[in-house]
């Protein structure tokens, strides 16, 4: 067994918001054929639109926004699924003025 607390200490800023790629905090003996990290996207703050080659699925955890893939626009909210084909341009506004918007991501090829 293998616990860390997840905190704004051990967040860092990538694609305009905060990201904890998790993998990176687990002991180098355990390894997986995915990424996954927490992201928060601060209040009025947004993803930088981007694409990659990787599958990707965001679950929102809290909060609300605009989410963006190869300029269609839906709004979401807590408890959504959001799955990102590969090459796929995506992104996420937080529309909410004064709360964070967070979310777990996992990629894989």
């Amino acid at each position: 067994m293998y616990t860390k607390q997840i905190d704004g200490s051990i967040m860092r800023p990538e694609y305009g918001v905060l990201v904890c790629r998790l993998l990176e905090h687990l002991p180098q003996t355990v390894a997986t054929g995915f990424g996954t990290s927490i992201v928060e996207v601060v209040a009025n703050g947004a993803v930088d639109l981007h694409s990659h080659p990787e599958h990707e699925l965001w679950v929102l955890i809290s909060g609300s926004g605009v989410f963006e893939a190869d300029g269609e626009t839906t709004e979401v909210s807590g408890n959504t699924l959001l799955y990102i084909g590969p090459h796929q341009r995506h992104a996420i506004k937080n529309s909410d003025p004064e709360t964070s918007l967070k979310f777990l991501s996992i990629w894989w090829d």
